[in-house]
Order: C-alpha cells, then structure tokens, then sequence
C-alpha cells in the first residue's frame, strides 16, 4: 500500500508519534485544535507534513515530522519548501521555527533552506528520558 499524504488531525498524530521519538508526540485533539485556529496553514506529502500559523506578516513554524520510514528522502524538504511558498503567498515577510540542538538531519534542512539561527533557548526541551536540550531559534526573510 503506497503512503498516505495526511491530511486529518488523526494523520498529523500518527506521523507526528512516530517522527517524535525522544519527546512528547502532539495528540490529535491538539492537532485539530491548531488547524481550526486562524492563520493556521499546512503542507504535506505522503507520510510528511509542515505546520505554521501566520500572525501579521510572520509565520512560526510550529512542528515539521515525517513518519520514521520515510525519513531521508526529501520529503520534509518538499513540504517545507511548500509551506514557504505558501506563507509568502499569504504575505508572510519572514519564518521562525525552533528546533532542538541535536537534532542533525533539521539542522541541515533548515540551513540548506537559508534559514538563519538567531538565537538559543537554553535547556528548553524536556526529554522523555528527564535529560534537556537547548531549542535553536532560526528565522527566514522572505521578503
């Protein structure tokens, strides 16, 4: 059976539980709470989606997963890619988006995307496991 592209909350939890390993996966009510906000938008490609809510002229990009077996094949690329052309539709001048510091393969996306790093949350994601991580904070000119 070929991947599904998401497009429920119940999607977004699945691939959202499988992608988050190391901390706590979003639910699907919280999904669905979020893409009934306004300003919420998203992209996705089979087993892959992007997340971000405009305010004003910013887009914050709020959770980025690939399901664990379709990760490493530029699918995250494709979405964000999406969700970028999509904010600057919408008339985003610039995305953030934070992430944690050790996670390697969204590094690289983000840079290989131009995104910037900006600033630093210290200690910032509580691990399942009770350790913590900084968050890094990056940001996108659009415009």
């Amino acid at each position: 059976m070929p991947p599904k592209t998401p497009v429920s909350a119940e999607d977004f939890a699945r691939i959202h539980r499988s992608a988050f390993v190391t901390s706590r996966p979003w639910s699907m009510d919280e999904f669905q709470g979020l893409m009934e906000q306004p300003g919420v938008h998203m992209s996705a490609v089979p087993d892959c989606f992007a997340l971000g809510r405009l305010v004003l002229d910013e887009v914050e990009i709020l959770t980025v997963a690939c399901a664990a077996g379709a990760q490493r094949q530029g699918l995250a690329r494709r979405a964000m890619l999406a969700l970028i052309e999509t904010s600057a539709d919408l008339g985003a001048r610039s995305i953030f988006l934070e992430v944690a510091a050790d996670n390697a393969p969204a590094l690289g996306l983000y840079k290989s995307l131009d995104f910037e790093q900006v600033s630093r949350r210290a200690q910032y994601y509580q691990r399942r496991d009770g350790t913590k991580c900084d968050a890094l904070i990056f940001r996108k000119l659009l415009s």
